[in-house]
């Protein structure tokens, strides 16, 4: 009975494999005629999409503003309870919860998702195509509701999508062969920012965001800004050591390595929350499966992210020490030193995981972007040059990018990013995956299916 079936159920998938390719060339030639009955590639008449888009609009908006402001809510809590452990009474947290920055938090993530998707529908229904251009405009005019969130806010957010953006679109090029590949490209980006940030942290932190110096002056947990003023960067008579202008006692190599270990418990502190939180919003039903398999990874990948900060601020330091003891030059400090300092401490990356790494990558780069603003800013042409609601622009554009690469090339974002599209924007609108290469017969499958929706 099996050998009379085979045949027929081998003639049944080859005929289903080519009725499959048949629609998709049919409704790609369907997308470019005229609708002339006044109906969508939908089949639904305008009172009918607009009724049905219209109650899909408000039920996204209400969804995405209460995930928003629960997100709002935890982000505040945890940093109130991180700052103010009870030392001075009960936190108050719900000032912070109840106030109009929550709100307009709340409502720009609400905003987004629905714009988006109602963007894309109408797209499809005008533009009579369901292509990639789709998704890339709906998500730049989603963009713009970035207009409802804080100012304060607004230039961090441009700076961080424009980062994914670059990353995205970089990979893109690299996975559809029109870039070619280099090796530890993540490695040498990483590096080269770090040179260029150590040095700016050195010698010129108003090119910084004020957040950010801090930050990375505190990582460094023994130097501060009045001591780099006076060793660094203010000119001197003469050759000043670590141990007059009071840092330590003993030699340099004898603190730094004492500075190592003592600086893993906080840095761990540091780490715990970035890495937990992710668990906690996208993984919550692998907790439930695998919860030995989450604690452990957990614990692993916590463990090599304090080691990876730990060394390249140890490393950071040591050189810089090492380097002004071998030139024995008064103040200031000499550019390359913390340039060479900066690209050596950034091998220390390869303590993290490869996926991680282009993360990283991105998370230094709106640092570069702020540095660089500051300089055009700074400049005899760039001086009074000034664009309305720049940083709503340059979200709207980037997240154009985002969305496309979300939808249409998902590979080419960053797990992080992933997951918060994912969160706030609901799951892929395009099914049945990615661009693929042409390599196997899954590749072969995802190209006719992409080739055949132009």
């Amino acid at each position: 009975m099996s050998d009379n079936l085979q045949p027929r159920d081998k003639m049944h998938r080859n005929g289903a494999r080519h009725n499959r390719i048949d629609v998709k060339t049919s409704y790609a030639f369907d997308d470019n005629e005229d609708d002339d009955d006044g109906e969508g590639v939908d089949g639904l008449s305008l009172k009918e999409w607009m009724s049905k888009e219209g109650q899909m609009f408000v039920a996204r908006f209400v969804r995405s503003f209460g995930k928003a402001a629960a997100v709002y809510t935890g982000v505040r809590t945890f940093t109130a309870f991180m700052k103010n452990p009870f030392r001075k009474g009960i936190p108050a947290v719900w000032q912070g919860v109840m106030s109009k920055d929550c709100l307009r938090f709340a409502a720009f993530l609400g905003l987004y998702p629905s714009l988006y998707h109602l963007a894309v529908s109408l797209l499809r229904r005008y533009r009579k195509r369901k292509d990639g251009w789709n998704y890339g405009l709906a998500g730049g005019i989603a963009g713009l509701s970035m207009a409802l969130e804080a100012p304060s806010r607004q230039k961090t957010l441009a700076f961080f999508v424009a980062a994914r953006a670059l990353g995205a679109g970089a990979t893109t090029l690299v996975a559809r062969d029109l870039v070619t590949s280099i090796p530890h490209a993540e490695t040498v980006a990483f590096c080269t920012c770090c040179a260029v940030l150590v040095t700016c942290v050195s010698l010129y932190p108003k090119l910084l965001p004020a957040g950010y110096y801090h930050s990375v002056v505190k990582w460094s947990r023994d130097y501060s800004d009045p001591i780099m003023t006076e060793l660094f960067r203010i000119p001197g008579e003469r050759f000043l050591t670590c141990q007059e202008i009071g840092m330590h006692e003993g030699t340099c190599t004898e603190h730094a390595l004492d500075d190592l270990l003592h600086s893993l418990p906080s840095f761990a502190k540091l780490y715990l929350p970035i890495h937990l939180a992710p668990v906690l919003l996208f993984k919550r039903q692998m907790i439930r499966n695998r919860p030995r398999y989450v604690l452990a990874s957990l614990a692993k990948n916590l463990t090599y992210s304090t080691l990876f900060l730990a060394t390249m601020v140890f490393i950071a330091k040591y050189v810089i020490c090492l380097l002004r003891n071998a030139t024995g030059k008064p103040p200031p400090l000499p550019v390359y030193i913390p340039a060479v300092a900066g690209f050596l401490c950034g091998f220390s990356v390869l303590w993290e995981r490869v996926s991680r790494r282009k993360e990283l990558v991105l998370f230094l780069i709106p640092q570069m972007f702020n540095a660089t603003l500051v300089l055009v800013k700074k400049s005899r042409w760039g001086r009074d040059v000034r664009v309305p609601q720049g940083y709503v622009l340059l979200f709207a554009v980037a997240m154009g990018v985002v969305m496309h690469a979300y939808e249409r090339e998902p590979p080419s974002l960053t797990m992080l990013m992933t997951g918060v599209l994912r969160f706030f924007v609901g799951d892929r609108r395009e099914k049945g995956g990615e661009r693929g290469n042409g390599k196997g017969r899954e590749g072969e499958r995802k190209r006719v299916r992409f080739d055949s929706e132009g």
